[in-house]
């Protein structure tokens, strides 16, 4: 069943771009071809346009422009159409396949968020804007980056933001108000620069962020690896160190911490 459907997905994709060619030669060799000439019988004639004149040189152009003589002319047509077909059938071809794979994708982040959090899961409101209080608080980046430390000292996960705990949808458009580049690109600088302060700058190749769109909402997804040594947060003059278990992140004591990277870092 596997295979029939893959074979039936590519016959469809090589009739699309096919039926893309076709419609190219017709439209450049039956409307581009004709207006073309009569544009050429207009530059090479001092006759002024009129609406009566276009139609005349229109109709006699036409028979010209399909007469044997005007071969080599309407090859060189029907194959700019073919060409331009297929580009265009190839774009709309490839444009299809990625709104598909985003659909799957938002699909895939749409289970995550309906099963809530776990080991491998968190969800956050936001990064700075404090929806109970109403107001930007920036201890809410701490938050952010214990989650992260946590995940890099456990088996990694994802920290998927603009979504509370009963996986409600909320966006981002609270946090972008909160930042000087009121955006997408200016959330993930700010991603990066809370790793970068409280974790570490070489940290930050271990995260990737990626955004996607729920209902109409902007919500952010960042992708944490595991790191095989261990991962301290400093906050001030404080190293504290976090795991991630089940689903939520706990501190470790000084001796907690020791144990376990003993027994999970082989340390």
């Amino acid at each position: 069943m596997l295979t029939y459907t893959f074979f039936f997905n590519k016959l469809v994709d090589k009739k699309t771009v096919i039926l893309h060619a076709i419609m190219g030669v017709i439209i450049f060799y039956f409307i581009f071809h004709p207006l073309t000439m009569v544009v050429y019988w207009y530059e090479f004639n001092a006759e002024p346009l009129t609406f009566t004149s276009f139609f005349n040189v229109l109709n006699h152009r036409i028979e010209h422009s399909f007469s044997y003589r005007m071969l080599d002319m309407s090859l060189i047509f029907m194959l700019m159409g073919g060409i331009t077909g297929l580009i265009f059938g190839l774009y709309k071809l490839n444009n299809k396949k990625l709104n598909k794979h985003i659909q799957l994708l938002n699909n895939d982040l749409i289970k995550l968020i309906n099963q809530g959090e776990n080991q491998f899961v968190e969800l956050k409101s936001s990064v700075r804007y404090d929806f109970r209080q109403k107001i930007t608080n920036l201890d809410l980046e701490v938050v952010i980056a214990k989650t992260i430390v946590g995940f890099m000292n456990a088996k990694g996960g994802k920290l998927i933001i603009g979504v509370n705990d009963d996986g409600e949808i909320l966006g981002l458009e609270k946090d972008f108000k909160t930042l000087k580049q009121q955006n997408t690109d200016g959330f993930e600088q700010k991603i990066y620069e809370i790793i970068s302060k409280y974790i570490g700058k070489e940290y930050c190749f271990y995260c990737t962020v990626y955004f996607h769109q729920l209902d109409k909402k902007a919500i952010c997804v960042v992708v944490i690896d595991e790191v095989a040594e261990p991962v301290y947060l400093s906050k001030g003059k404080d190293t504290l160190f976090y795991i991630r278990a089940g689903n939520s992140t706990k501190p470790l004591t000084i001796k907690e911490a020791f144990h376990y990277i003993k027994m999970e870092k082989g340390s």
